[in-house]
């Protein structure tokens, strides 16, 4: 099995290179195929920023915007911004850099553990984990629609498992509802420590949220005349002491798309039912002019 995307790399990725108080590097192998994978660099940038911060202040939003594609196989600049200190909540910007120009930004806000009020919406009814197949599965029960070419990606063991509640194959997709739940846990236990947790749970964030923009339309990422891209990324981090061990859901949809972009919007669910985060994101959809 390759190593690209696997389990033990991507815990890798979540460690950077201190360079300076407000300078780091990750010079290690980037995720992704043509660009860097979103959800490396909001993890990493997450984790420089979280490098500058008092220990009693923990994670609860960040607000990303992807600038230019990042580059495979150079290294990543993050330069941090220590904005504010103040008795509850810091404030971090963070520029991740190549080639001397910013290919991302994101602002990170921190708080300290307070109580107060508490209600969240309830998790949708679905098939429990155990009772629908996993991704490698689905794929080999499809294979026949796989490109040749690409079948070692497609077949290869990720750094988390996947399962899926509504099916739409990539290279058959089907006119559907905009709406999507997954199931997801990773493939191997995440090192003790909250931010790692945060960090994992934000790297995966990424991945997948922008496919609900597409099941109206009939087409999905591996459709040759589409263009897609992610603009900007947005998180809140609802459940203090979050430990990803078990299966969680990830509940997504797209109440919009339009002008050439299309809205996603996720939230992930405990099994048992607890709002652990919110995400949404908006990504550049186009048709290629032939």
């Amino acid at each position: 099995m390759s190593s690209e995307n696997s389990f033990d790399t991507t815990i890798k990725r979540l460690t950077l290179e201190q360079l300076d108080t407000y300078l780091f590097r990750y010079k290690g192998k980037n995720a992704g195929i043509q660009r860097i994978y979103g959800g490396q660099v909001i993890a990493q940038a997450y984790v420089a920023a979280n490098a500058t911060i008092e220990d009693d202040k923990h994670l609860h939003s960040l607000h990303a915007y992807f600038l230019r594609p990042g580059i495979i196989k150079q290294p990543v600049l993050f330069s941090v911004d220590p904005v504010r200190n103040g008795r509850s909540f810091s404030t971090r910007t963070v520029k991740a850099i190549q080639n001397n120009e910013v290919i991302f930004t994101m602002t990170v806000s921190f708080q300290k553990d307070e109580e107060g009020f508490t209600h969240s919406i309830e998790m949708p009814k679905v098939p429990a984990p155990e009772e629908i197949k996993d991704e490698i599965e689905m794929r080999k029960e499809n294979i026949d629609k796989v490109p040749e070419e690409i079948r070692h990606y497609f077949l290869k063991e990720r750094e988390y498992s996947i399962k899926w509640v509504e099916w739409n194959d990539v290279f058959e997709p089907k006119v559907m509802p905009p709406i999507r739940n997954v199931w997801l846990k990773p493939n191997g236990i995440i090192p003790e420590g909250r931010e790692t947790h945060n960090a994992f749970l934000a790297y995966i964030s990424d991945s997948g949220i922008l496919a609900p923009t597409l099941f109206p339309h009939g087409i999905s990422y591996m459709s040759p005349d589409l263009m897609m891209a992610s603009l900007d990324h947005t998180m809140w981090f609802h459940k203090p002491n979050f430990v990803f061990d078990d299966w969680i859901l990830y509940a997504t949809d797209s109440p919009y798309t339009g002008n050439s972009r299309g809205l996603g919007r996720g939230t992930f669910f405990s099994r048992d039912g607890e709002v652990i985060a919110s995400v949404t994101q908006e990504g550049l959809l186009r048709t290629k002019t032939k």
